[in-house]
């Protein structure tokens, strides 16, 4: 099974998924996100789920977005909306409509300055 979770709002806002639909709903939103995408960000984000949905274990927690406190609301519109759009023509919209809300709820003062991406697979920075 696969935690999707923001650690800022505690473990009422955690959702519990298979591997499956987990790598799902990750495919689903970078596919939505890749077309949209335009700055540097944006794309490093498509990527960084595609990556993730491949080698998904564990958790995967809000918190683990490179986001930038600069860019911050700009960055949670792009992906909630990326997510949005996905839950449009998937058969998992209840766990992408419940993975926007981790992220539309995540607080702006919970932003790491300099946070990078953890990549899983070594091949998709290159």
């Amino acid at each position: 099974m696969v935690v999707f979770s923001n650690r800022r709002l505690g473990p009422a806002a955690e959702m519990l998924v298979s591997p499956e639909v987990g790598g799902a709903i990750l495919r689903e939103a970078a596919a939505a996100a890749r077309p949209l995408a335009q700055s540097r960000w944006e794309h490093e984000l498509v990527v960084w789920l595609e990556d993730r949905s491949r080698r998904l274990g564990g958790d995967l927690d809000v918190g683990d977005i490179a986001w930038s406190p600069e860019n911050f609301e700009r960055q949670r519109a792009f992906l909630c909306g990326a997510i949005e759009q996905a839950g449009l023509a998937s058969t998992h919209t209840r766990a992408l409509t419940q993975w926007a809300k981790q992220i539309a709820t995540h607080p702006r003062e919970a932003i790491v300055v300099g946070r990078r991406w953890q990549w899983t697979d070594a091949s998709a920075t290159t």
